[in-house]
């Protein structure tokens, strides 16, 4: 497992919103996204490895023009108000001097034709002792982005230690104060979050007190899904986002698959009744979207796994269906790095600029041709490239320049159709 390492430094008292990152691999190594704090204190970057050979098996509506971030002006498209949630995860200040920077995130996630942000704070920052609130930050995210007519899927994770179990026997000494925690945010923000995400990649041990344990995220789900329903219950609850990888060591991570079918016969299927979309988070690596291990794999080192496609979401659909759940998914977060200066994304080399753009095109064309219960897609990244530097692994993920410049993944997006 990778160590700690700073990538933003904050110098404002309300920090600046971070998210996840993208996903690390190499040849012997599984992919596994990077999740960096927010609210409350210095983003950071945290990662696991995992092995492959453990694998297993609203209508539209015509909206003003807005500007884009070229500078030329462009109609937003319908899918800005269409039933299909797209989205963009997007880096976002909190400070009272962020809503210029800001503006432009919403202007370019408008410009592309998209529809919803997805926005990770961290409960640590939220409620640095029980019942304590700080919710100005997040109350300035709302107001900005709900205001501008975007939905927000908001990931709320990272448990303060106040209410963490010390002992390691579970994550957290009383799941109530998760569930008062969401209680609290999502009737503050009733109507204008539209979406509640129970954690971030809950089967890597570094979210989850140095542990991966079933019982722990079940527990965690049922309070969030109480807690966000009980505050508003007409928003959705997504269970967290499982991160592709094929190791199986509770210090380090647990396949997303495996997981997923523990987590159904958990406790015979009790908690599967606590969320609305299923989260699936995947990683292509250096491969199109209409590949997928074994039938139709790709070629090198990163194509010996299911996790390294992004068609990982069938295998966890499929886990789904042996179940006879047909709830919907929501892949929020996917995308191609293009050369990559970190080590372990060297797969990114392979990835033009052209192909990123082309990439992601079709990996919505796919889902939804292929994929009638996939109901929204968040691409990994819009603009972590203007708050990072090029050695950072987030940077060639964005489909924005530092500059914000368009880079032809942008422009392929603006101009994908979005039925």
């Amino acid at each position: 497992m990778r160590q700690l390492r700073t990538v933003l430094q904050v110098i404002v008292v309300a920090t600046l919103l971070a998210g996840c990152g993208g996903s690390k691999a190499s040849p012997t190594v599984a992919p596994i996204s990077q999740n960096s704090s927010t609210i409350g204190s210095t983003a950071t970057t945290t990662t696991g490895t995992a092995s492959p050979s453990a694998s297993t098996p609203a209508s539209s509506q015509a909206t003003p023009p807005v500007a884009s971030p070229a500078g030329s002006t462009v109609a937003t498209t319908p899918g800005a108000g269409s039933k299909f949630a797209y989205g963009f995860n997007v880096y976002a200040r909190a400070d009272a001097d962020g809503q210029p920077y800001n503006q432009k995130v919403i202007d370019a996630v408008k410009g592309a034709g998209f529809g919803w942000v997805r926005l990770p704070i961290q409960w640590s920052g939220m409620e640095r002792a029980k019942g304590q609130w700080d919710p100005l930050p997040v109350d300035r995210l709302v107001k900005q982005f709900n205001g501008s007519g975007i939905k927000i899927l908001m990931t709320v994770s990272s448990a303060p230690d106040w209410a963490r179990n010390t002992n390691g026997n579970s994550l957290l000494v009383n799941y109530s104060d998760y569930q008062d925690v969401m209680k609290f945010l999502a009737g503050r923000y009733k109507g204008k979050v539209q979406a509640w995400e129970v954690w971030n990649e809950e089967n890597l041990a570094s979210e989850m007190g140095g542990t991966v344990r079933v019982d722990d995220y079940a527990r965690l789900l049922q309070a969030g899904y109480q807690g966000v329903k009980a505050g508003d219950p007409n928003a959705l609850v997504v269970f967290g986002g499982l991160t592709p990888t094929g190791v199986n060591d509770p210090k380090v991570a647990m396949d997303d698959q495996q997981y997923l079918d523990t987590f159904y016969n958990y406790q015979g299927g009790f908690y599967t009744k606590f969320f609305d979309v299923l989260g699936v988070h995947t990683n292509a690596t250096n491969h199109p979207p209409d590949q997928m291990y074994p039938d139709n794999p790709g070629t090198g080192a990163w194509s010996n796994s299911g996790s390294f496609y992004f068609r990982r979401a069938e295998q966890l659909r499929q886990v789904m269906q042996a179940h006879g759940d047909a709830r919907p998914i929501w892949i929020t977060e996917f995308g191609w790095t293009t050369a990559n200066q970190a080590k372990g994304y060297e797969y990114g080399q392979d990835v033009s600029a052209q192909q990123q753009a082309q990439y992601l095109v079709d990996a919505f064309a796919w889902a939804h041709d292929h994929w009638p219960w996939a109901t929204g897609m968040f691409v990994w990244n819009l603009n972590y490239s203007t708050v990072t530097q090029p050695n950072d692994e987030k940077y060639p993920w964005s489909v924005l320049n530092n500059d914000w410049s368009p880079r032809p993944s942008f422009d392929a997006l603006k101009t994908m159709p979005k039925p």
